[in-house]
C-alpha cells in the first residue's frame, strides 16, 4: 500500500470514529450532560474497538496501529503552527487582562509544582519514573491535548517513549474533570447567588447538549478571500497551513545542519516560529487581508479534533498499568489543586464578575478554551460579563511563559538537576504571587466565606 493510500485509509478509520462520536453525543443523554467532545468519545470508541481491547478477545478489530499513532505528532505542528497566523495585535493590557494573566500564571505554576513535587517524592519508589513525568500534568491540564501530545513527542525523542501516552492521559483526565467538576461547582455557586446573570442552575439548551446546530441557527464558518474560479477560498487557507508546515520542516533540518544540539528543538516549535514569521511578513507586505482568521481557526480545530481522536484511540493501556500508582496519585493531587487554586485566586484577585471569570478560568486551566467558554455560557448565557474578555486575555497573554515550558522543559528534565527545575518553577510562582498581592489582592475576602453555607455568604457583585 502506497503512502497516500495509507493516509487516506487512516482518515477513513478516524472519520468513522468521528461519526460514531457525534452520534453518541446526540443520542446519549448521559454523555450530553457530561458535555464530552465528540472527538474524545470517538477516541475512546477507537481504543475499545482497536487491537488493545477488542483485538485481545476477538479475531477482528479496527486497524488502529502505528500509522494512526503518528497522526497526533504531525497534527500538533499544524495546531500550534497556526496559533499566530492571521491574528491581530493585542488590544491592550488593562486591569481585566492583567489580573486574568496573573491568575492563569499562578494556576500554571501550581500545576507545575504539584506535578513536579509529587513526582520527586515518588521517584525513589518507582525506578521507571522519569522527572519528565512531573511536567505532564501542566501540559495536559493547562495545555490540552495539542500541547500534551507535543511534549509527549518531545520527551519520546529524549528517551522516554511512554511520555506520549502519559501526557495524553493527563489531558483526557483534565478535560473530563474540568467539565464534570465545573458543572458541579456552577450548580453550587448559582444556588448560593454568586452568579449575576442566572438565578437558578442554568439548563444548557438541547441543541448545545446534542452538539448539532439546528438549521435556523447555522452560521458561516469563515469568509471567502478568493473567488472559486481563481482558487477555492478554503484551498488558499490550507495553502498557508501547508506553507507553515513545510517551512517548519525546512527550519528544523537547517537548525540541525547548523549545530547537532539544535536537533532537540521540536518540530512544533519550528512551526510556531514559522507561523508567527509568516504573519509578520504578510503584515509588512500589507497582505494580511489574504488571511481569513475564522477559516484558519476551523482548520486548526479540525486538526485538533483528529489529533484528540487519534491520540486517545492509540493510548497505551500497558503504559497506563505500568504507571498506575504515579498516575492516580499525581492526577488526584493536580485535580484538587487545580480546582481549589482557581477559585481561591479568582476570589482573592478579581474585582468584578469573580465567579464568572473563575468558572471560565477553571475550564481553561483544565484543558482548552472551548471548555472555559462552555462553562462560562452556563452562568453567563449572552457573555454579558467580563468573563469572555478575561479568559481570552489569559490564553493569549500567558503564551510567553507557556511556550518556553513546552519547548525547553522536556529537554531540561533530562539534563538539569531536578531540584533546580523545581526551584525555578517555585520562583516563577512566587513572582506571580507577589504581583497578585501588590496589585490585585483583596485581603478582606476570606476563602472560607465562599465555602460557607450561611445566608450571609458573599453574593454576586451586581
Amino acid at each position: 500500500m502506497n503512502a497516500m493510500k495509507v493516509v487516506l485509509t487512516d482518515l477513513a478509520v478516524l472519520s468513522l470514529l468521528m461519526m460514531i462520536g457525534v452520534t453518541l453525543r446526540k443520542k446519549c443523554g448521559f454523555l450530553q450532560r457530561l458535555y464530552l467532545p465528540a472527538s474524545l468519545l470517538a477516541g475512546i470508541v477507537g481504543l475499545i474497538l482497536g487491537p488493545q481491547v477488542l483485538g485481545q478477545y476477538a479475531g477482528w478489530s479496527l486497524p488502529i496501529g502505528k500509522t494512526i499513532a503518528q497522526w497526533p505528532g504531525q497534527l500538533t505542528s499544524i495546531v500550534l503552527g497556526l496559533a499566530f497566523v492571521g491574528t491581530e495585535s493585542s488590544s491592550g493590557f488593562g486591569k481585566i487582562a492583567s489580573s486574568a494573566v496573573t491568575v492563569s500564571g499562578l494556576i500554571h505554576q501550581t500545576q507545575v509544582l504539584v506535578g513536579l513535587g509529587l513526582t520527586l517524592v515518588l521517584m525513589p519508589f518507582f525506578a521507571n519514573l522519569p522527572l519528565g513525568f512531573g511536567f505532564t500534568p501542566v501540559f495536559g491540564f493547562h495545555g490540552g491535548h495539542g500541547t500534551a501530545n507535543a511534549v509527549g513527542v518531545a520527551v519520546a525523542e529524549y528517551g522516554w517513549a511512554d511520555g506520549i501516552s502519559v501526557a495524553n492521559t493527563m489531558a483526557t483526565a483534565g478535560l473530563i474533570s474540568g467539565i464534570v467538576l465545573g458543572m458541579i461547582v456552577i450548580n453550587i455557586g448559582v444556588r448560593r447567588g454568586y452568579a449575576q446573570k442566572v438565578l437558578k442552575p442554568q439548563e444548557i439548551p438541547l441543541d448545545i447538549r446534542e452538539g448539532v446546530v439546528p438549521m435556523d441557527k447555522r452560521k458561516p464558518i469563515g469568509m471567502g478571500v478568493t473567488y472559486n474560479d481563481s482558487l477555492d477560498p478554503l484551498a488558499l487557507q490550507l495553502a498557508f497551513t501547508g506553507l507553515v508546515f513545510g517551512a517548519a520542516t525546512l527550519l528544523s533540518k537547517s537548525l540541525v545542519a547548523v549545530h547537532p544540539l539544535l536537533k532537540e528543538i521540536p518540530h512544533f516549535a519550528c512551526a510556531m516560529i514559522c507561523g508567527a514569521l509568516l504573519n509578520f511578513i504578510m503584515k509588512k507586505l500589507h497582505m494580511s487581508h489574504y488571511f481569513d482568521r475564522a477559516t484558519i481557526n476551523r482548520i486548526s480545530g479540525v486538526a485538533l479534533d483528529f489529533l484528540v481522536c487519534a491520540a486517545v484511540a492509540t493510548l497505551s493501556l500497558k503504559v497506563f498499568s505500568l504507571y498506575l500508582v504515579p498516575l492516580v496519585s499525581v492526577l488526584g493531587a493536580v485535580i484538587v489543586a487545580n480546582l481549589v487554586a482557581n477559585f481561591y485566586f479568582s476570589w482573592k484577585i478579581f474585582d468584578v464578575d469573580w465567579f464568572e471569570r473563575a468558572v471560565a478560568s477553571y475550564g481553561l486551566e483544565s484543558g482548552v478554551l472551548a471548555t472555559g467558554l462552555m462553562l462560562l455560557r452556563v452562568v453567563d448565557p449572552k457573555f454579558e460579563t467580563t468573563g469572555q474578555e478575561s479568559v481570552a486575555s489569559a490564553v493569549s497573554l500567558l503564551y510567553p511563559l507557556a511556550i518556553p515550558y513546552v519547548i525547553l522543559m522536556p529537554m531540561l528534565s533530562t539534563k538539569v538537576n531536578s531540584w533546580i527545575l523545581f526551584a525555578i518553577s517555585a520562583a516563577i510562582w512566587a513572582g506571580f504571587y507577589i504581583v497578585a498581592r501588590r496589585c490585585f489582592w483583596h485581603s478582606e475576602r476570606k476563602f472560607t466565606d465562599i465555602l460557607s453555607s450561611k445566608s450571609d455568604a458573599p453574593r454576586a457583585q451586581r
